[in-house]
């Protein structure tokens, strides 16, 4: 938005879209940088880090209240050095200001507002804060700084020693004997959290987390619990059918905004569609419900279509927000609905989408949501099922339409390699359970496009983002994390060693750039980076698994790959590290449960010839828990822990640990000895 005099602030030459959308504010923003710091020391004044990012609702909220407030930038200008911080460009930066929200207030979020003495420790912070308790914020501790320098100073030694003690040094067990009856006991305090009417967990908001699920699908997967099936099948039909699923366009929104899955926070993120593209993937191959098919297919539609770029990679995110209203372009009137509709049509829709005069939502608006089944509808209104597809088609089409009229979100044109390596994942998994060469394709355009602009072969590092055809910033752990995962995924579906030999490279450098030797910790910065007040290791898996898991997946799956056992040595010391806070939250810790739940079952491989056809390699891992390797091989493939002759004629390899069983010729029979193995007690 611009102020009245037209004037810039030095946002104007950032690349980020968020950055750009506050650089005509009257608030004197400036980006991270040393001169803001060195400003902020000369003139002894308190800073303002005020972190968010592009699709944020209340971010947008409170720049119009506040940010484009000439009263209220008069005030911030003369109190404080007021910084804006992309947290998607500097996810490093929101980590420490994010502890320090929470160790204030308890709770977090964006926008994330930071009050900081000259040296960047924090002595105050909140989220969204109202116009009117924003000014009188800013003059109460500005004020007081003034008068009483030295209790500030106080606070900010107390609460930094807090955050450094929040980041301390994990203990290892050595000695640590994993259990398959501790298994079971993980899901126990697991469902005690879940929602087993409406699915996910019991709370509201409720926020879609893909990595409990595929901790939930790999425990029925060794258990045979029916509690855990249950569970996959309601929370995937329940997000499906929710308001949270965009039933026109394909792709979910960021959350809900109650219990129900039905009123979303209207945020599409790539992240959440790239990780539910592989969940779905997962469930459709293990179950065969052709729903969790069409979810899938629907979903990288709205992905190819609306956020991939030309070049190949996926932009970050489309925004909530149009002609000034949340999820404007994705609701829709009764009226407006029967302006575009037959009657035969409305009806369907009115039964269909829960469509009503007053609105299901506000300001008369509905979300589109499917309550009914195809069958109940077909009953309720009399349809054969070739009249019933005909007017779904029919309806969808015209809404879909109607919504290309409009004026469309916001699209964050940042192309993160993060997130690009999860959709990396996703395709791949999609290609994979699918058996869809067109996902295959996409998966592997991607990784090109990623490893042309991404990598710096000079050094083996990689860059964080692209935008505004620049490719720049460090990469963090997750960049190298979500890569490596994302080419591990691609070696299964494509069976092509190149995607081995990368992982490998960067995993290396990884290691290099990001362990601890000291501490047995990885640090989500590299220690060639700017050094911040602190230096955080993330560990806990929340919407996004932390990158600290996701690595020690990959050091675990490149071991087997690889034989290299100093992968497989780091990975264990990282788990064994976690023990304590996954068994107490398995749900917060799911990435970890699962590399648990494999060092309980022991870590069991396979190896099908090649003269089987791919659908026996798609048969066996649809049976078995994430963590199999299943590889197609011929006579002259090189697999480490494979100690048996490959011979001519077909055969199934079947190892667990250091003993391979003699091989068999049939997929059953070589399911037949994996169940022997998971029952095994």
């Amino acid at each position: 938005m611009k102020n009245s005099d037209n004037i810039p602030n030095k946002l104007i030459e950032s690349k980020s879209p968020y950055l750009l959308q506050h650089a005509y504010n009257p608030v004197e923003w400036q980006p991270w940088s040393d001169n803001a710091w060195q400003e902020a020391r000369e003139k002894q004044k308190l800073v303002l880090v005020s972190i968010g990012y592009s699709a944020c609702h209340w971010c947008h909220v409170m720049e119009h209240e506040s940010f484009e407030d000439h009263q209220t930038a008069e005030i911030m200008n003369i109190s404080l050095v007021n910084i804006k911080v992309d947290r998607e460009e500097r996810p490093d930066i929101d980590m420490v200001y994010m502890d320090a929200c929470q160790l204030m207030t308890g709770k977090g979020g964006w926008p994330l507002n930071v009050i900081c003495l000259p040296d960047g420790r924090p002595v105050y912070a909140g989220t969204y804060f109202p116009m009117p308790q924003w000014q009188q914020l800013i003059i109460q501790l500005t004020t007081h700084f003034k008068q009483e320098p030295e209790k500030f100073e106080e606070y900010a030694n107390k609460l930094y020693a807090d955050l450094k003690n929040m980041n301390g040094q994990l203990e290892t067990d050595k000695d640590l004997q994993f259990s398959r009856k501790n298994i079971f006991e993980l899901f126990e305090v697991f469902a005690k959290d879940i929602d087993w009417e409406h699915g996910g967990q019991n709370r509201a908001p409720k926020f879609m987390l893909p990595g409990q699920f595929e901790f939930a699908l790999d425990y029925l997967l060794i258990s045979g619990d029916e509690r855990a099936k249950e569970f996959m099948h309601l929370s995937l039909l329940k997000m499906f059918n929710g308001g949270i699923y965009d039933t026109l366009r394909g792709g979910f929104y960021r959350y809900s905004t109650d219990k129900f899955w039905f009123a979303p926070h209207f945020e599409k993120m790539l992240y959440d569609n790239a990780q539910l593209i592989s969940l779905y993937s997962r469930a459709y191959a293990w179950s065969n419900a052709s729903v969790y098919k069409d979810v899938v297919e629907q979903t990288i539609g709205f992905c190819e279509r609306e956020l991939k770029a030309s070049n190949g990679g996926y932009f970050s995110a489309l925004d909530a927000d149009s002609e000034g209203i949340e999820g404007r372009f994705y609701v829709f009137t009764e009226s407006e609905c029967k302006s575009i509709l037959n009657d035969q049509e409305f009806e369907f829709a009115k039964h269909l989408y829960n469509i009503s005069p007053d609105g299901n939502w506000e300001h008369q608006f509905n979300i589109l949501h499917t309550q009914m089944a195809p069958l109940q509808i077909i009953e309720k209104m009399n349809l054969s099922n070739e009249t019933y597809q005909q007017l779904l088609s029919s309806v969808k089409s015209k809404l879909f339409q109607l919504q290309e009229s409009r004026v469309r979100p916001g699209l964050d044109f940042k192309i993160i390699l993060s997130w690009n390596g999860l959709m990396l994942k996703g395709l791949s998994d999609a290609a994979f359970y699918l058996q869809n060469n067109h996902f295959k394709a996409l998966a592997i355009e991607l990784e090109a496009f990623i490893w042309k602009h991404f990598y710096n072969s000079k050094n083996n590092e990689l860059f964080r983002i692209s935008s505004k055809d620049s490719i720049y910033g460090t990469g963090f752990l997750e960049d190298y994390a979500c890569l490596i995962e994302g080419q591990l995924h691609l070696f299964q579906c494509t069976n092509n060693e190149l995607y081995i030999e990368r992982a490998e490279i960067l995993t290396n450098k990884a290691i290099e750039l990001f362990f601890d030797t000291q501490n047995s910790q990885l640090y989500f910065a590299p220690n060639n980076g700017e050094q911040l007040i602190l230096r955080k290791s993330d560990s806990m898996d929340d919407v996004i698994p932390s990158a600290n898991s996701i690595f020690a997946n990959c050091l675990n799956d490149l071991s087997i790959h690889t034989g290299n056992l100093k992968f497989k040595e780091i990975s264990m010391t990282l788990l064994n590290q976690m023990v304590p806070q996954l068994t107490k939250f398995p749900g917060w810790y799911n990435n970890w449960t699962r590399m648990y739940m494999q060092s309980a079952c022991g870590q069991s491989t396979v190896a099908i010839s090649n003269h089987h056809h791919v659908t026996d390699v798609l048969k066996i891992k649809s049976h078995l828990p994430s963590w199999i390797h299943v590889n197609s091989i011929n006579e002259n493939s090189v697999v480490h822990w494979l100690n048996h002759k490959i011979e001519s004629q077909p055969q199934i390899f079947v190892c667990t640990g250091n003993q391979c069983f003699e091989p068999v010729n049939s997929v059953d029979q070589a399911i037949e000895i994996l169940d022997d193995i998971f029952q095994s007690e």
